[in-house]
């Protein structure tokens, strides 16, 4: 089995504040084996495409080749994992007018590439098939908006068979848009397309609630003795799911059901606490949330595969990730972020690499801790202070 990881993310400056990985690839007999990660890794080779940086995805394959375009050069490549060959080939003239960000992301098994493409004054979200280049989908044109500091959405298959990507886009204000794609034949068909506000963006109000019933005397005053923190922790910015069209169907559908919503950052005012990685097993592709009910947030993860831990950990109340943002301000404060690696500050500052992904758990500008699963239990590691 060969698999790829990016690694070692770097910001130079052709990339206008986005990074650019190396891209390391494993091949091991015993790979597919989830659970034996500590066996085959004793067997594991592992080596690193040469001379190449990625931006986005690459894609396996044949289990013998690795493809990628564009990164740290203006090229396609190919790498033959037996005779560790490196092929590199102009990009093609139509990938050339695509946008950087967000990133360019092939299908798992290599037989599609999307990206946002630019045709005179109009962009598209354009699906090609590769490497022919033949147009199998296109969404309905959009004015993309680039956020600062630089994330432009990202575009995902969550398997071969299905495309998802949301897209910052500026019609009708601040907005994003959202694609769902399925592979179909030869082609893939965009079966959903949606524009909705985006409420991280400052500019963008929430529709007014609808007129309130009178509230009883008594009911009246406790209104009226509702501190700044009380009121902080009732109007944080709380996402739901349908608003994070890269989760896969069957946990979007199962957090609507548990009544969860996804609260955002006012710290970083970036939308976020929707993470994916391998929080079990390498290999393992795993997601988590944070859930919020009743002013009570947890981590609720969706596994992908049988290495699992208990799906619910570190629980608390929304209210007690409130700080002071500066002007008066007062905003929820915690982040949660896929890390491989944990913070240790005895003997020396230093950072410890995990054997798989961890979950950062972020009190924003403050502290954080991460959440790492071993033999059927979570473990708590030092993050950053």
């Amino acid at each position: 089995m060969v698999s790829t990881k990016l690694v070692d993310g770097r910001t130079p400056p052709y990339s206008f504040g986005w990074r650019v990985y190396q891209v390391e690839v494993h091949h091991s007999r015993l790979a597919p084996v989830i659970g034996l990660d500590r066996l085959w890794r004793r067997f594991d080779r592992l080596d690193t495409v040469p001379h190449i940086r990625s931006l986005g995805t690459v894609a396996v394959v044949g289990d013998t080749i690795i493809i990628g375009i564009g990164g740290s050069s203006a090229t396609a490549w190919s790498y033959d994992v037996r005779t560790k060959e490196l092929t590199r080939s102009p990009s093609p003239d139509w990938f050339n007018l695509s946008w950087m960000t967000p990133p360019a992301a092939f299908s798992p098994d290599g037989r599609f590439i999307a990206y946002l493409s630019q045709d005179r004054s109009t962009t598209h979200l354009t699906v090609r098939s590769w490497p022919a280049g033949r147009i199998v989908a296109q969404s309905p044109a959009v004015s993309p908006r680039q956020l600062n500091p630089p994330h432009g959405g990202s575009i995902i298959w969550q398997n071969p068979e299905e495309l998802y990507a949301y897209i910052p886009v500026s019609d009708s204000g601040p907005s994003i848009a959202s694609v769902h794609g399925v592979v179909r034949g030869g082609g893939v068909e965009i079966v959903t397309w949606k524009i909705y506000p985006d409420y991280s963006d400052p500019n963008v109000r929430r529709p007014a609630p609808p007129p309130e019933s009178p509230l009883p005397p008594a009911a009246v005053r406790d209104t009226a003795q509702e501190d700044q923190w009380d009121r902080a922790a009732r109007l944080t910015t709380r996402l739901p799911p349908s608003a994070f069209a890269e989760l896969p169907k069957r946990f979007a559908e199962e957090l609507e059901q548990l009544g969860c919503t996804i609260p955002q950052s006012a710290y970083t005012g970036e939308r976020g606490n929707v993470i994916h990685g391998s929080f079990a097993a390498r290999g393992q592709e795993d997601w988590a949330v944070l859930c919020s009910r009743g002013g009570t947030s947890v981590i609720l993860v969706f596994w992908g595969g049988p290495v699992q831990c208990p799906r619910e950990v570190a629980s608390a109340e929304d209210k007690s990730y409130l700080q002071g943002l500066g002007d008066g301000l007062i905003g929820f404060s915690r982040g949660i972020r896929t890390r491989d690696s944990y913070h240790v500050y005895a003997g020396g500052e230093r950072d410890v690499k995990l054997e798989h992904d961890g979950i950062d758990d972020a009190f924003e500008g403050k502290a954080s801790s991460v959440m790492f699963c071993r033999a059927g239990a979570w473990i708590r590691f030092g993050g950053n202070d």
